[in-house]
């Protein structure tokens, strides 16, 4: 049999090409699991953003004081902001004006006072500055820090007891 005529791929050959493969895939695949994480997070890092903004958009737009806080049923404020997030005018009876499930339940907040987010119809906080960690496995990964004045900045890793 003439080799130089040969179009096929031997076995040897195949099963050495199936090894390196495998061993690259091995290789890739946790570094790909840290990205899916980092990326989840920041997702739900600017979503809780939007969300801030929106209920201090809310409270402007409006002319009333409005409220974001955490909720574990969906239906009244308790400060569980693994589960829910609510937008709700503040008042001695709060409305409810939306409602999102939360995308991660390793949320923790330092600062704000209260169980919520509130803003005077001038958009300034209520409470001094605070800050809000969505947390990975390592501890704080995404944070979110609010001032008095209303305005957001977004970060990340910092060290927080927390988490």
């Amino acid at each position: 049999m003439n080799r130089d005529q040969q179009k096929a791929v031997g076995l040897v050959e195949l099963l050495v090409a199936v090894a390196l493969l495998s061993i690259l895939i091995s290789m890739a695949l946790p570094a790909f699991a840290r990205f899916q994480e980092s990326k989840r997070q920041e997702s739900a890092r600017d979503l809780l953003a939007s969300h801030i903004q929106k209920t201090r958009a809310n409270a402007i737009t409006q002319g009333r004081p409005y409220k974001l806080c955490g909720s574990s049923d969906g239906e009244s404020c308790d400060g569980n902001w693994g589960s829910y997030w609510l937008i709700a005018r503040a008042g001695n009876e709060p409305t409810i004006v939306t409602k999102q499930a939360a995308p991660t339940k390793n949320i923790c907040r330092v600062g704000f006072g209260g169980d919520s987010i509130r803003f005077h119809p001038n958009g300034t906080s209520w409470a001094s500055n605070g800050t809000i960690f969505i947390c990975n496995s390592k501890g704080p990964h995404q944070l979110l820090t609010l001032n008095r004045q209303g305005r957001l900045r977004v970060g990340t890793g910092h060290n927080s007891r927390c988490c």
